[in-house]
């Protein structure tokens, strides 16, 4: 999946907010980030998935610090990010993967583990505040 689908499949969620459940598959999971997962939930999973509800929970709360294009790095950090965690809470009776990493601050992605359909669904997300700087400080 290319980050221009994704994008079109933002920019369409965001026009229709009102639009019926729709969900994407974004990537794959490669080998080495799959052996990292299974290390966390004891659960194998190789596809990436997000959907319309998601984008619009994520990108609708401004403490959540998103730009338009913060959500095509998930499958990126997802990929890459040696910073996983199982979360102690579940989302809609699902295990949740904690996924971080550092693009121009922390971002964090939130994923709900579907073991049966063999895939990790972005749920939400955020960037961690960036510290201002004035520009009169030392």
């Amino acid at each position: 999946m290319s980050k221009i689908i994704l994008q079109d499949f933002i920019n369409e969620t965001l026009k229709d907010r009102k639009a019926p459940h729709k969900w994407i598959q974004i990537g794959i999971i490669g080998e080495d980030a799959q052996k990292r997962i299974e290390e966390k939930c004891n659960s194998k999973v190789s596809k990436i998935h997000i959907d319309n509800y998601s984008i619009i929970h994520a990108m609708d709360k401004p403490s959540h610090n998103l730009e338009p294009d913060d959500l095509l790095h998930a499958v990126d950090v997802i990929n890459n990010s040696r910073e996983i965690s199982l979360s102690n809470i579940k989302h809609l009776s699902n295990d949740v993967l904690i996924f971080k990493k550092d693009i121009n601050g922390e971002i964090i992605f939130l994923t709900e583990v579907h073991v049966k359909n063999d895939y990790l669904l972005v749920f939400d997300a955020w960037h961690q505040k960036m510290a201002r700087r004035y520009p009169n400080a030392t």
